[in-house]
């Protein structure tokens, strides 16, 4: 089935945007990090905590984007952690949640310059916002792929100048209107899209770019050398669903443990 009648068929999954609701809105323009915690228990794991330690130390302003049960007890644990939140209720991916916590940076600190990404990725071990400030685009990705068609991979995106403009022209992938709720149409409707429908009203580039011909994923086939060369994030899927599909599983907790990271137990992502 080629990739057009595959993404008429993902049409058919959408489902209405999730509740949402901004509990400590943004207040300052600048640089943020936007960070989509997915908490379907309402429990932070030892990953959770040390990402919101390492986020602590970045030179940017910090927005939690949470999607957990409502009112539950982890959001007021969260505030602390942060200068912005919002929940969102569970149903959607991470555009989803991307779609709600842009949205309300672009009304309430216009013009911000922003990195968002999500907790399937474990770190940072490098500094984010140094990436925000050398970003040459209006749009970037960290890493991109030529799977389906170039593409930047969503774990981590940076928009510069966020504002209504740029909500408008990427809102054929990124809408507070309407999700997705199954990693299929995720992936060939917002993902693998972004870029070309971004690409026709802003610059878009990533800093990392595998074109197919040695490697499909950077961040799962050489994920040490994407360290060392300062990626600064690593894929959880390595100690879940891919264990051992791409990686030695004794080599991967080895690095876990050189990066000083909390052993991942029973995780599937």
């Amino acid at each position: 089935m080629g990739i057009v009648l595959r993404r008429w068929v993902a049409r058919r999954a959408r489902l209405d945007a999730p509740a949402w609701k901004l509990l400590a809105p943004p207040s300052t323009t600048g640089q943020w990090l936007m960070y989509f915690m997915y908490l379907p228990q309402g429990q932070l794991s030892p990953q959770h905590r040390f990402t919101l330690e390492r986020l602590a130390v970045e030179d940017a302003q910090l927005m939690i984007v949470c999607a957990c049960p409502p009112d539950h007890p982890v959001l007021a644990e969260l505030q602390n952690h942060c200068d912005a939140l919002c929940w969102k209720a569970v149903k959607g991916f991470d555009f989803s949640a991307y779609a709600i916590g842009l949205t309300e940076l672009a009304r309430h600190a216009p013009d911000s310059d922003v990195m968002v990404f999500n907790d399937s990725m474990l770190g940072p071990f490098a500094p984010l916002t140094p990436f925000i400030e050398k970003s040459r685009w209006r749009l970037s990705g960290l890493s991109a792929s030529s799977m389906e068609e170039n593409h930047l991979q969503s774990f981590a995106l940076i928009v510069r100048q966020l504002n209504a403009e740029f909500l408008q022209a990427v809102a054929p992938v990124i809408s507070t209107k309407w999700c997705y709720d199954a990693s299929g149409p995720v992936i060939l409707l917002q993902e693998t899209r972004l870029a070309r429908v971004a690409s026709h009203h802003m610059s878009v580039g990533a800093f990392w770019y595998t074109d197919g011909s040695s490697y499909q994923d950077l961040c799962l086939n050489c994920p040490e050398q994407m360290l060392d060369a300062g990626f600064p994030l690593l894929k959880r899927s390595l100690y879940g669903k891919f264990a051992s599909g791409f990686q030695d599983p004794s080599v991967m907790q080895a690095l876990l443990h050189r990066l000083g990271h909390p052993d991942l137990l029973g995780t599937k992502a």
